[in-house]
């Protein structure tokens, strides 16, 4: 009886330990310490505010609620809370406690930080992006639900069980621009993280998702939900790198779900469980091995005739928008600064070749070899498939070593094969270069390499977004902290053609305009296949792109005029500028004065159809001579 008795009364302590009982709301606090950090309202406003809307009455909400919102929340749910403002900050805070929420920047962590955290919306990949973490920034577009939700995972089960409320719903139209569509369905199970308030005029806080394509090709990663937004079906919402959680949704406990706040806290909990775990791997690759069944998507004569349909549909909407607005102007009404610019935008019905078309996607080289057959197109990518390995991050190319040995580069078979050549003085050069390209490791001979693949082998696992290499799961056992790589934000010096890394080159000049004017011009060149915005329905995430000028004193400006922006293909509603953009404001000639300075900028985010960079503001100096 004794014995009977003592098996509860061990369970009572066992619990008394790990939870303690908030009376007032009936549910356990977990037993954890939690620090968040976010922006104090006592203090000054900072300049930039790490929160997104469409609405600048949203994100002023946020600044003054946010921090009282989540110490409320979090001083019901967990044993103990802190809250600090971001500028207040620093690493050894963490070491503290047992999970830190990070919800405002910037803040830099020094290298080697294995902590738990929490990185929310947009502070997972301005956290993650410079120390090679998975949370890169692909769109700051996430609304209010999840989707494709790894149900069975932890942060939905436990130490909350919660019961899920799915709703079939459309699927986002953009989940089928790209080769992903055609097995997407019409219709997919969703469940409501931020709650709906058809009392608020304003949109709240937009979410951020991180890329999709290689988030779980390494141990120490893991995606566990997407979410409705204007990528693809695969991009991440919810998933975790090492000892780092983000969780890309917006919203504040006062704007969760009451399923979406116990989510969140089995998060917390969840995230605890990875302290001194920091990843084993960066991300250094952004394209991987499906650009293949993007390009076979893309090449398709078919596909390009939709698109001159779109474009003809496109423009004839842009006509009826500025009648529209043309009309509202004439009858007194202010019809704000983004739509007077779309008013003055030309419209063109120029259309580019199917050869151009294939040169925009494959490259000029590719053209050369195969014009406009699609099927040599076809052949070429689905013959390579397995030899395609990076140019650079953003772009692949086929590997005539491996493909002369006839072994795909994700299979170990190849790096065995390259030290049997080594030990056999065959090929030893390319046996050589094949080794050290699909692996991390470098040693003098074959029987170096040999030793190193007989001990890792069973341990080996492949990852592409960590560079298309083989490397060593030490992930249980003993791990390496990241160093921080250079940061994605790229200065323009010296610039003269856009890359992959920084798609968008800005000049500007001064020029001879009507009689007594002259024009100020900037102009913007873009790199193939990838687009600015110019105009964007009201309640889009995506940045308009906006010109602006500080002249001298007494010097006065016209309205900016701009090129002819063309519809965006699958992007509702949307005009973007493609290649180039140009955009001029008319000033006095006589004001100008030789030696005076002239500061101009171009703010705007730049995509192509499966990413975008963080908006950026360029800045040019132009000196009247």
């Amino acid at each position: 009886m004794k014995k009977i008795l003592l098996i509860p009364l061990l369970l009572l302590l066992i619990q008394g330990i790990s939870y303690a009982k908030n009376g007032k709301s009936g549910l356990d606090k977990m037993s954890l310490s939690v620090l968040y950090v976010g922006y104090d309202p006592a203090k000054a406003k900072p300049e930039h505010i790490n929160y997104y809307s469409t609405s600048a009455a949203a994100i002023n909400e946020a600044w003054k609620t946010r921090m009282a919102d989540f110490k409320a929340f979090l001083l019901i749910r967990f044993s103990k809370v802190e809250v600090v403002d971001v500028r207040d900050y620093n690493a050894a805070m963490s070491d503290k406690v047992d999970v830190t929420i990070m919800d405002a920047g910037p803040v830099k962590l020094p290298v080697g930080f294995n902590r738990p955290m929490i990185l929310m919306h947009e502070m997972a990949p301005n956290v993650g992006m410079p120390i090679g973490l998975k949370f890169d920034w692909y769109c700051q577009c996430l609304e209010d639900d999840a989707l494709n939700i790894k149900t069975s995972h932890p942060i939905f089960n436990t130490p909350v069980r919660v019961k899920l409320t799915l709703v079939t719903r459309s699927t986002p139209g953009s989940f089928y621009n790209g080769f992903q569509g055609a097995k997407t369905p019409k219709e997919m199970p969703m469940w409501k993280v931020v709650k709906d308030d058809p009392t608020s005029k304003d949109k709240y806080i937009i979410g951020m998702v991180a890329h999709g394509e290689g988030f779980n090709d390494s141990p120490d990663a893991e995606s566990i939900s997407g979410g409705v937004c204007l990528k693809n079906a695969e991009a991440v919402a919810l998933g975790r790198h090492g000892n780092y959680f983000m969780w890309g949704f917006s919203a504040s406990p006062n704007h969760m779900t009451d399923e979406a706040k116990d989510v969140f806290v089995n998060a917390v909990c969840y995230i605890k469980k990875f302290d001194h775990q920091p990843p084993i791997m960066k991300k250094v690759q952004i394209e991987n091995r499906e650009w293949v069944d993007e390009m076979l998507y893309r090449t398709d004569k078919d596909l390009y005739n939709k698109a001159l349909i779109a474009r003809k549909e496109g423009n004839a909407r842009l006509l009826k928008m500025q009648e529209e607005l043309r009309s509202r102007k004439a009858k007194g009404e202010d019809i704000g600064r983004g739509n007077e610019g779309l008013l003055h935008m030309p419209v063109t019905n120029d259309v580019e070749s199917f050869a151009d078309y294939l040169k925009d996607w494959t490259g000029s080289d590719m053209v050369a070899k195969f014009d406009t057959n699609t099927n040599a197109y076809h052949r070429y990518y689905r013959d390579n498939l397995e030899y395609f390995y990076p140019a650079d991050p953003y772009s692949l190319q086929v590997d005539a070593d491996a493909q002369k040995l006839g072994i795909s580069n994700r299979k170990v078979e190849l790096l065995e094969k390259c030290i049997q050549l080594w030990e056999k003085g065959q090929d030893t050069a390319l046996a050589k270069r094949v080794l050290e390209r699909y692996t991390t490791a470098k040693f003098a001979t074959a029987a170096e390499w040999k030793t190193w693949l007989t001990k890792n082998k069973p341990n080996l696992y492949y990852t592409e977004s960590g560079g298309f290499k083989f490397m060593v799961n030490t992930y249980k056992t003993a791990t390496t902290a990241i160093k921080p790589t250079n940061s994605t934000n790229v200065k323009l010096v010296n610039v003269a053609v856009p890359t992959l890394a920084d798609p968008v080159v800005i000049s500007a000049q001064i020029v001879a305009g009507d009689v007594g004017k002259k024009n100020v011009e900037i102009d913007a060149a873009i790199l193939k296949g990838w687009h600015i915005y110019a105009y964007v329905p009201q309640d889009s995430p995506f940045i308009v792109t906006q010109p602006s000028i500080e002249l001298p004193e007494g010097v006065k400006s016209s309205e900016w005029q701009s090129s002819a922006g063309t519809p965006l293909i699958g992007g509702e509603g949307m005009f973007v500028w493609e290649n180039k953009a140009s955009f001029k404001t008319a000033v006095d000639a006589s004001a100008l004065k030789p030696g005076m300075v002239i500061r101009c900028s171009l703010f705007y985010q730049v995509c192509d159809n499966n990413k975008c960079f963080p908006p950026k503001k360029k800045i040019v100096v132009v000196t009247v001579i």
